[in-house]
């Protein structure tokens, strides 16, 4: 699980262009993926470089083991199945 609160919108936009490539958006600021230990290294790391610029971004990257994936709840559609 990926999530970020960032203010400034050219940084906004540069994250959210990178997930929604590798991730599904499951709301505005929190997407979710599979990926490998080395994937998600590489992703923390583009991503904080894509960050550089911005005042103090929050990002969460939240790895979920298989079981802890499975007890997820979750009411609703992803946003990103939401959209037509």
């Amino acid at each position: 699980m990926i999530c970020y609160d960032i203010k400034e919108d050219r940084a906004r936009a540069r994250v959210v262009k990178y997930l929604e490539a590798r991730a599904l958006r499951v709301q505005y600021s929190v997407f979710t993926c599979r990926a490998s230990a080395v994937q998600m290294e590489e992703m923390r790391t583009e991503l904080l470089r894509l960050l550089r610029t911005a005042n103090v971004p929050l990002l969460l990257i939240a790895p979920l083991c298989r079981a802890c994936e499975q007890a997820v709840w979750m009411h609703g559609k992803p946003l990103e199945e939401d959209v037509d």
